[in-house]
């Protein structure tokens, strides 16, 4: 992360996550059918351990479920949801990037300020007090591959923010489509862990909790989601 002391001043973040980009879809053929589909995240951390400096690759699973569902029920199911951030509500000139290995470099459909998402079971994602979410898609053109995203926005002055982010998977069945949160698996920001950005001229890193406990590798969660309005 990078923060430009110009006024106004320019937030510059780089991030690298993993995802599976696993989709199903489909209807049901029996009454009582579940049906769920399993999203995977990949995290790498820098560590320094005894024998010296290492990379720790973690792994989180989460498995999501239906109840039970009528026959002909419709449904579509996708791992790779928009990122939902949660920044200072007086960000501007927001910008969100995608660059592969080979440095190809595309823009994200991005769309902010905005209050409230959908989530299942009539719930809504809200954005706390003096913040606002940010919405940044993967479009279906964007191939298969490890990428680099890149968000940057201006702030009026230089000042000290929290910042939070949501991955998602995108669910529509039954005739109903929201978004579900799985990394982390919450149902409001409040829930969603925080990082604390102080005013920096020079790159700095963001220390990210870890998804599978202090030195593990992988862990696992499940989840249900609805059909239906």
């Amino acid at each position: 992360m990078r923060f430009n002391r110009n006024a106004p001043a320019e937030v510059r973040e780089l991030s690298r996550l993993e995802q599976s980009s696993n989709y199903v879809r489909g209807t049901t053929t029996r009454n009582r059918q579940l049906v769920g589909i399993d999203c995977s995240s990949w995290v790498d951390y820098d560590v320094r351990e005894v024998t010296g400096a290492a990379v720790l690759l973690q792994q989180y699973l989460v498995h999501l479920r239906t109840r039970p569902l009528p026959s002909g029920t419709a449904y579509a199911l996708n791992c790779t949801g928009p990122l939902v951030l949660e920044i200072p509500a007086d960000a501007a000139r927001l910008v969100a990037t995608a660059t592969s290995k080979t440095g190809r470099q595309m823009i994200l459909p991005l769309k902010a300020s905005v209050n409230s998402l959908r989530l299942a079971f009539g719930r809504q994602l809200r954005a706390e007090p003096g913040t606002e979410l940010v919405v940044v898609s993967w479009p279906s053109t964007l191939p298969d591959g490890d990428y680099r995203t890149e968000l940057s926005f201006t702030l009026p002055r230089p000042h000290m923010f929290r910042e939070k982010a949501v991955y998602t998977a995108s669910i529509t069945c039954g005739g109903s489509s929201y978004l579900q949160p799985i990394l982390p698996l919450v149902t409001t920001m409040k829930q969603a862990p925080a990082f604390t950005i102080q005013p920096s001229g020079s790159t700095f890193r963001v220390l990210l909790p870890r998804i599978a406990g202090a030195i593990g590798t992988e862990t696992q969660t499940r989840g249900t989601f609805s059909c239906g309005r």
